[in-house]
């Protein structure tokens, strides 16, 4: 395969060298690889789309609903985000049960106690190596993210896609699945997902920027289960898109719960179709303080 550096990109394409590096960095460029210093771009890779393109299909009218911030931030302070989340057993049946929960919305028939097994290093051998792994991978990805203060760009979500399928699919696990978002947008036009995902990313990056870190991880949360950008374990995918959001902004992730299906699936319909986020975003910030009582109870 024949390869071309920024510049000739720039060249090629109309872009200046500055955006290329940006686009290779924020993983909108595909194929791109760093090598030291300098980005090298497969010579048939497709420009990348025009953000001014890309902005009629941003989601309009939103009403992305509130939060109580004070008590948030009592919160952030009561239990920091720390290593010590990685020692603490509160925190590990904060993930055992929301894996549960995230499982069971992906049909994945598997009884709870035997994903306590796994998640404590037993094999079960009626459960498909499949599963152990994704259980596992999810932990593991889930683990990292306390550490991580990054904000999301296409490129990590991808990576940590990659890292979720880990054994599963090394082959096409940052591949979108193809078609259009299962909720369209609500001003009448679907994209295909790969144009879906980049409007997403950049509204985060624009428009979403400055809100609250529990309302942007909601409205991203919710754009992934609008999208679903990849078809296998797309709960557990959403779940770590939303989870990351709030640990690199000093706050625990929801605890998730099988009794709350059904409510949370009535607030993300409401949010989905009628662009009306209050009752979701309500939903999440409950389930935010599930998670500290949990570490409080212990």
């Amino acid at each position: 395969m024949k390869y071309i550096d920024v510049k000739e990109a720039s060249a090629k394409w109309g872009i200046s060298d500055r955006r290329i590096r940006l686009l290779c960095t924020q993983g909108r460029i595909d194929g791109a690889i760093k090598l030291g210093w300098s980005w090298t771009i497969p010579a048939d890779t497709p420009k990348p789309r025009d953000g001014r393109v890309l902005r009629r299909y941003r989601t309009v009218d939103i009403r992305p609903g509130n939060v109580d911030v004070e008590a948030i931030d009592n919160l952030k302070l009561s239990h920091p985000v720390d290593s010590s989340l990685y020692d603490s057993a509160a925190f590990r049946n904060i993930i055992r049960e929301s894996v549960e929960t995230l499982l069971s919305y992906d049909e994945a028939f598997i009884d709870d106690r035997d994903v306590r097994a796994i998640l404590a290093g037993r094999v079960v051998p009626s459960v498909p190596l499949e599963l152990h792994l994704a259980i596992l991978n999810f932990r593991s990805v889930l683990f990292s993210q306390v550490r991580n203060k990054e904000r999301w760009c296409e490129k990590d979500l991808r990576d940590m896609r990659v890292r979720l399928m880990q054994g599963i699919d090394d082959e096409n696990a940052a591949e979108y699945r193809k078609g259009y978002a299962v909720y369209p947008p609500r001003d009448g036009e679907n994209p295909a997902v790969p144009d879906q995902m980049e409007t997403v990313l950049m509204q985060y990056e624009n428009s979403w920027r400055n809100m609250h870190p529990v309302i942007s991880a909601v409205l991203l949360y919710a754009a992934m289960l609008r999208v679903v950008p990849y078809e296998d374990y797309k709960s557990m995918f959403s779940y770590l898109v939303l989870s990351g959001e709030l640990l690199r902004n000093g706050i625990l992730p929801p605890l998730f719960s099988k009794g709350d299906a059904e409510e949370a699936k009535a607030a993300f319909l409401l949010a989905a179709k009628r662009g009306n986020y209050e009752d979701f975003t309500h939903f999440i910030e409950r389930k935010i303080h599930d998670s500290y009582k949990a570490l409080e109870n212990v």
